[in-house]
Order: structure tokens, then C-alpha cells, then sequence
């Protein structure tokens, strides 16, 4: 099952569930249309995702922020509907923004809707390489976007304050923490997506045709979204993906280095309760690259 899409059962109502009629009747204020069907998006987890058919228009999503994380992060929605509008003039296949209501004074909660893009996620495809190449040309197109005024800036994510009970690495994880608190690389600063993964990219007749999920979407060294991919990576495929990820990027972009600080801050910020015997793996090689 690709990662993202296994979702914990107290989660499901809440993510997976009916969309509202409040939301539902926003929804068709904002197209003048009329919803004749609603389907919920798997994937993620942070946020209710459901794809909208509509009498008379294309189909549309709806992005619901129903988790109790928002209020610690109110900005999420305006940040989205801002960098989507960024985005409509770029090379970068992504949704366009119909309506936003931030606060939820219309929906019950913070929403955005957008209009929806052709194709599906991709994990598994028949060939590896091009592959890699699309989802590096992909993020390497991303990066290449002037930042823009009122654009965030990237924040790290703190990690656990003590290696989860299940590795085999403990050591390696110890280090993995503490690289928190050192002095960081100097990063090479553009515009990020900050979610860049394969469960964020859509594939339509074998070319990407578009990226989603811009909510963290920031101004900060590419090397955050270089690791982002690699930790997903070698999650689902292993290590030597997650490093032909890397050498081929570090080709597109002739750089010559790559610290692995990236790869520990990132790793440290995904851990969880449940084993994770590829992430073990993943933080045991990096640290062994400090």
C-alpha cells in the first residue's frame, strides 16, 4: 500500500467522510453550479480531500482542514490559495484556485477549493529511471520560481526528543537528533513545495501532469525538498532509490555535495510509533555519512 494511504481508523470518518451540506452548499455558490457527486481523495492525512462532480462544469476539489493542527497553524489556507495563484503562470502543473474560505466562516472550517487535474499518484511505475528524471525535472522546475513577496519562510521541523523505542540504530538516531540543534549547512535558498514526494505527483498518459498539495509551501533550501523525496523513497522502495534520486538530482543541478544533515532533519520530524525498518535503515546510513 504507497505511503499516505493507510490511515488510522479514528481518522477516517473525519477524512473520508461525507462532505458536509454547509460545505457542500459553499461550494456550489462559489461555481453557480449544482455538486451531483462527491468522492473523498485517498493519500493524505492532514486534511479532507474530496473530488466534486458537477452538473454542467468540470470537477473540482474541495481541501477541508478539519483537524485540531490547524489552529496552531491558521495561516495553512491563505498560504495555499496564495501560492497557487503563484503558480498559474509557471511551467508547474498545478491547481487553480476557485474560492477560499480561510476561516471557516462559510464551510465550518478553513477550506480551499480548486479545480481539478487530470491523472493519478504513481509509486510503482514499469520503469525506474524515467521515473526519477520526470520527478526530478519536476522538482527542479519548482525550485527554479522567483520567491515571491508575502511567500513564508521555511521553518525545520522538531523533531522526537528520544529515537522511538523500535530502532535498531539507537545511536545513529541520537545523532540524528542532535543535528537539530547544530549549526545547519548552508542550503541553497528557492521556492519550495516542502511535500515533495511521488504521492504528490500525477501521472496522466505517462507524463507528470500535475502537483498537489501546496500547503506548506515556503522560501528555503532545496536540499529540504531533496530529502522530503528521499525519506519517501527509501520508505517505499529503498535505500539505493532514495541514493539514485540523489545522484541524479546532484547531476541536474551540478552540485558536487550533499550534506546529510538533510537527510537526518528530515527523517527525524517522520518517525512514529509503528516500526519503520526502511526509515531505521535510512537514518543508520546517514549518520554514518556525518
Amino acid at each position: 500500500m504507497p505511503h499516505g494511504f493507510d490511515i488510522a481508523d479514528d481518522l477516517h470518518d473525519q477524512l473520508r467522510g461525507p462532505v458536509p451540506p454547509q460545505a457542500v452548499a459553499w461550494v456550489e455558490q462559489q461555481t453557480a453550479s449544482r455538486v451531483t457527486a462527491s468522492q473523498p481523495l485517498e493519500g493524505g492525512q492532514s486534511a479532507a480531500v474530496h473530488r466534486l462532480t458537477l452538473d454542467g462544469h468540470d470537477d473540482v476539489i474541495l481541501q477541508r482542514f478539519v483537524l485540531d493542527w490547524i489552529m496552531e497553524e491558521p495561516w495553512t489556507p491563505d498560504n495555499e490559495a496564495l501560492v497557487l495563484r503563484l503558480l498559474r503562470n509557471t511551467a508547474v502543473p498545478a491547481p487553480e484556485v476557485i474560492a477560499a474560505d480561510p476561516n471557516g466562516q462559510e464551510t465550518g472550517v478553513p477550506a480551499v477549493l480548486m479545480t481539478a487535474l487530470p491523472g493519478g499518484v504513481v509509486w510503482d511505475p514499469p520503469e525506474l529511471d524515467p521515473w526519477i528524471d520526470a520527478l526530478i525535472d519536476t522538482m527542479t522546475a519548482i525550485h527554479s520560481i522567483p520567491v515571491a513577496p508575502g511567500v513564508r519562510e521555511w521553518e525545520a521541523y522538531a523533531p522526537q526528543d528520544a529515537p522511538p523505542a523500535w530502532t535498531r540504530h539507537r545511536s545513529a538516531w541520537e545523532a540524528a537528533i542532535s543535528a537539530y540543534e547544530d549549526e545547519r549547512p548552508r542550503g541553497h535558498r528557492v521556492f519550495l513545495h516542502r511535500d515533495f514526494h511521488p504521492g504528490n505527483i500525477l501521472w496522466h498518459a505517462g507524463s507528470v501532469s500535475g502537483v498537489v498539495d501546496w500547503v506548506s509551501s515556503c522560501a528555503g533550501p532545496a536540499e529540504e525538498d531533496v530529502a522530503h523525496c528521499r525519506v519517501n523513497l527509501a520508505r517505499h522502495h529503498g535505500q539505493a532509490v532514495a541514493d539514485r534520486f540523489l545522484q541524479r538530482w546532484l547531476n541536474v543541478t551540478d552540485r558536487s555535495e550533499y550534506h546529510p544533515y538533510w537527510d537526518l532533519l528530515t527523517a527525524v520530524s517522520m518517525s512514529g510509533e509503528d516500526p519503520d525498518p526502511r526509515l531505521d535503515e535510512f537514518v543508520a546510513a546517514s549518520a554514518a555519512r556525518l
